[in-house]
């Protein structure tokens, strides 16, 4: 069993497990808050967060997924701190071959957005029963985007996926979601139910690699990206604890 925790104005699954959900992920069409909110699993971590706080339209349409996993040691530390406890902090990376080895077992259809065809064809190698979109470069809000966006809505049309696993990185995936479900429901077509996993499905292809279990378990997995990427990183590591600590602040107020 698990239940909901609302912090940081997002409604966040508490539960020890990824498996004490994965039942009700498989089956989301049947949950009693299908018709109210989007068919979207986003896992949010501190840094989406930070970044949110200058994004609040899409902080808004995103806390209305029908599953939001906390995805961050910082973001279970302060639900202890304010008296809100969630059980466990939930990866999209854990999440992933949980949700894949289902699919298996179940024969559901996935359709994987990817940013690279060699990636894609691995995945397929590994189960059939899927297709991959792997977008040419584009930015949000341009005629490439457009295209982007009536492609992957054919490949729905055509191949009707129980899932789409969306790994471009935050915030473009979910700009990409948003904007196929919004196409999808103007055009009365079924929608899927929208992962936004990042890296997830490198990590588990072997691709990129995580950090150790070790690091994993005392929190600091960042530091271990910080490491292997301290030219990309160290501003989301460093510089992102600031505005971290106002966000803490202000949920502490609450």
């Amino acid at each position: 069993m698990y239940h909901i925790i609302r912090i940081f104005e997002f409604e966040f699954i508490s539960a020890t497990h990824h498996l004490k959900v994965i039942d009700d992920v498989m089956d989301y069409q049947h949950n009693p808050n299908y018709n109210s909110k989007l068919p979207f699993v986003i896992t949010v971590n501190a840094d989406q967060l930070v970044k949110l706080e200058k994004l609040p339209n899409l902080r808004n349409k995103l806390s209305q997924s029908l599953f939001i996993f906390p995805d961050g040691h910082p973001i279970i530390w302060c639900s202890w701190l304010i008296r809100k406890p969630l059980q466990a902090r939930l990866t999209g990376s854990d999440l992933f071959p949980i949700l894949w080895q289902k699919a298996k077992e179940e024969q559901q259809k996935i359709l994987m957005i990817v940013s690279h065809k060699t990636l894609g064809v691995k995945l397929q190698e590994d189960y059939a029963n899927i297709r991959y979109y792997a977008p040419p470069m584009f930015e949000i809000n341009s005629t490439s985007f457009e295209e982007v966006n009536t492609d992957i809505v054919n490949i729905i049309k055509d191949f009707k996926p129980q899932f789409v696993i969306i790994g471009l990185g935050f915030p473009k995936q979910e700009r990409v979601g948003l904007s196929i479900f919004q196409t999808l429901e103007e055009q009365s077509i079924p929608t899927p139910l929208f992962l936004f996993l990042g890296a997830s499905a490198e990590f588990y292809i072997g691709t990129k690699k995580r950090a150790p279990v070790f690091f994993q378990k005392i929190g600091m997995e960042w530091l271990h990206r910080l490491l292997q990427e301290p030219g990309r990183l160290w501003k989301r590591y460093i510089l992102g604890i600031v505005p971290l600590l106002k966000l803490y602040i202000k949920e502490l107020k609450k």
